[in-house]
């Protein structure tokens, strides 16, 4: 390998080792010496650097898969779900899973927060929270399934995000 290739080689290194910054420094450490292991192979195979690096493509590119599933991982061990949220937002332009697993997120935090507002305003103003015109027909057994309702569909919110990031880490490609 010339002094050309061996810089070449060098800077696409250096700028992919900056690319994968938010990693820990262990697996940025071994995605960067892995990705010079197989640099150096198809040079010794005969390839310029320059052909090299073209199959390997941008170091953004070729970062991104780790930075993913590096998110992904955090998202999941946070067991937050505005984290897990924010994450999924992040790819849901490259994912059907992921937007499918935000949707239902939405739709399932949104009747969440329904049911709770109308608790709290069955507390507060009773009058006005009816579910039919005219006399109130479940009395006081809306509150157990006004309850009931939040919960549930917390745990569905919630559920439908683990869910998606969950089928997002094991896929290798985006849809």
């Amino acid at each position: 390998m010339g002094a050309q290739d061996e810089t070449d080689i060098n800077t696409w290194l250096g700028y992919l080792e900056q690319v994968l910054a938010p990693l820990p420094a262990s697996e940025r450490e071994d995605i960067v010496v892995e990705a010079r292991a197989h640099l150096e192979e198809r040079v010794a195979a005969g390839l310029s650097a320059t052909s090299a690096l073209a199959g390997f493509g941008k170091a953004e590119h070729y970062a991104r898969a780790f930075l993913d599933d590096h998110a992904l991982t955090q998202a999941l061990d946070s067991r937050r779900a505005l984290t897990m949220a924010k994450t999924l937002f992040g790819v849901a332009g490259q994912s059907l899973i992921a937007t499918l697993g935000l949707i239902a997120f939405l739709v399932f935090g949104t009747t969440t927060i329904g049911a709770i507002a109308c608790l709290l305003l069955k507390f507060a103003r009773p009058e006005l929270i009816n579910l039919w015109p005219g006399s109130e027909r479940l009395g006081n057994g809306l509150y157990p399934v006004l309850v009931a309702i939040a919960v549930i569909d917390a745990w569905l919110a919630r559920f439908s995000l683990v869910l998606a990031l969950k089928g997002l880490k094991g896929r290798p490609d985006r849809e």
